[in-house]
């Protein structure tokens, strides 16, 4: 290698670290906001299906289909599994449904001030780049 690309190599440096503290500065804020994302998801599914009067119950079903493949042997029909998630409506009780909104809301508050703590760690060990 010669002087003038070791140069060019060590210049880059401090911006390829810069990159990789940043991408490891967002990886440490996601981690440590996850379960209050989580539980704002489920808080907000659980009022769209209060608002709507119904819940959705979601499942996934393998289902079989035909393609056409090549291989060694030349061109064949091959089946193949796909999974294909299917939704139907399903009763609720809006009084549990409201307990379960409420409780997640308290489990959600509990969590804040350790997601807090865990920022400001965030924060600390990778701190923003100027």
């Amino acid at each position: 290698m010669t002087w003038g690309a070791l140069s060019r190599l060590l210049m880059l440096a401090p911006v390829l670290l810069g990159a990789c503290a940043s991408v490891s500065r967002d990886q440490c804020l996601r981690a440590a906001t996850e379960e209050i994302r989580t539980l704002d998801r489920l808080i907000a599914e659980t009022e769209a299906g209060l608002a709507r009067g119904y819940g959705i119950d979601r499942q996934d079903v393998p289902v079989l289909e035909r393609r056409h493949c090549t291989g060694s042997s030349g061109s064949a029909t091959c089946l193949e599994t796909d999974i294909v998630t299917v939704e139907r409506p399903v009763a609720i009780d809006p009084a549990a449904e409201n307990r379960k909104i409420a409780a997640m809301r308290a489990n959600r508050q509990a969590l804040i001030p350790r997601a807090m703590l865990q920022i400001a760690e965030c924060k600390r060990r990778f701190p923003a780049p100027q």
